[in-house]
C-alpha cells in the first residue's frame, strides 16, 4: 500500500514539477521576509541572546512542514472525499482503514522532509549565524515526529468534516494555533506565566522546544519525545476507526 500511493504521489508531482519546485524555494524565501525579517526587528535576540533568525529557524521549517502535510492530507481525506472520487477505490483495497492511515501519513512525512530539506538550504544562506552541521539531520527527524503528530490531527477533521466552510474555518484556526501557540514566533516568556506554561504543554510546542534545546544547549529531554509519540501512535489507530465508521465499509 505504501509504495503504491508513493509512486501515486511521484507520478501527480511530476506531471507539475516545476510548480512544487518553485514553491518549495518560494514559501521559505516568503517566510523570511514575512516573518523573520520583521520579528527580528521587534524581538533582535532570545531570552538566551540567540539572534533571532537563528532562534526562529526551526519554528519557520516546522511551520513549512505543516503546509506540505496539510496539502497532501487535504486533497485525499477532504476534497477526494467529499466528491467521491479516486479516494474511495483507494479505500476498498484490502486493506484495514489503520493501515491506510499509517500509508498516507507515511507519503506525508516523506513529501514533508522534501520541503524541509530545500527549505534549510534556502533559510541557510540568509541566517546571521551559520548552525551547527548535525542540525542538518536532528531537524529532518523531529520533521518525522512533528508530522506523524500533526499529520493525525488533521486527518482527523479531515474525516469528520463534510462542509468546506467549517473545513476552511478549522483550518485556519489550527494554522493559527501553530503560529502563535506552538513557540513558533516567539517564547513563551512573552505570554502571562500561566498562558505560557499551558501552551508549552501542547505536544507539538514540546517537539518544537526540545528540539530547540538540542539545536542551542545539546540538552535532549525524552520526555517530549515519548509523549507525542504515544500520542499518535494512538491517534493513528483512533483515526482508522473513524475512517471505518465514516466509509461504512
Amino acid at each position: 500500500m505504501i509504495k503504491a500511493l508513493f509512486f501515486r504521489r511521484f507520478w501527480l508531482i511530476r506531471h507539475r514539477l516545476k510548480t512544487t519546485v518553485s514553491f518549495m524555494v518560494l514559501l521559505p524565501l516568503l517566510l523570511h521576509i514575512g516573518i523573520t525579517m520583521v520579528m527580528k526587528n521587534i524581538v533582535g535576540q532570545s531570552m538566551d541572546q540567540i539572534p533571532y533568525d537563528v532562534w526562529v529557524f526551526p519554528g519557520i521549517v516546522l511551520l513549512i512542514a505543516s503546509v506540505s502535510t496539510f496539502s497532501l492530507i487535504y486533497r485525499d481525506f477532504f476534497n477526494l472525499r467529499i466528491h467521491k472520487k479516486s479516494f474511495i477505490p483507494i479505500t476498498l483495497a484490502p486493506y484495514d482503514k489503520t493501515h491506510l492511515v499509517i500509508g498516507f501519513l507515511v507519503i506525508s512525512i516523506i513529501e514533508s522532509t522534501v520541503y524541509v530539506i530545500t527549505a534549510m538550504a534556502v533559510l541557510t544562506v540568509l541566517l546571521s549565524e551559520p548552525l551547527n552541521w548535525s542540525a542538518y539531520f536532528i531537524v529532518p527527524l523531529f520533521t518525522f515526529l512533528y508530522t506523524f503528530l500533526l499529520g493525525n490531527m488533521i486527518i482527523t477533521f479531515s474525516v469528520l468534516t463534510d462542509r468546506i466552510s467549517t473545513y476552511l474555518s478549522i483550518t485556519i484556526s489550527v494554522f493559527l494555533f501553530i503560529l502563535f501557540a506552538t513557540g513558533v514566533l516567539v517564547e513563551f516568556d512573552f505570554y502571562p506565566r500561566t498562558v505560557g506554561t499551558l501552551l508549552s504543554y501542547s505536544p507539538l510546542s514540546m517537539i518544537l522546544s526540545d528540539l530547540r534545546g538540542i539545536l542551542f544547549f545539546d540538552h535532549l529531554e525524552w520526555g517530549p519525545i515519548i509523549i507525542p509519540i504515544t500520542i499518535a501512535l494512538g491517534w493513528t489507530w483512533m483515526n482508522g476507526y473513524l475512517l471505518k465508521r465514516k466509509l461504512k465499509q
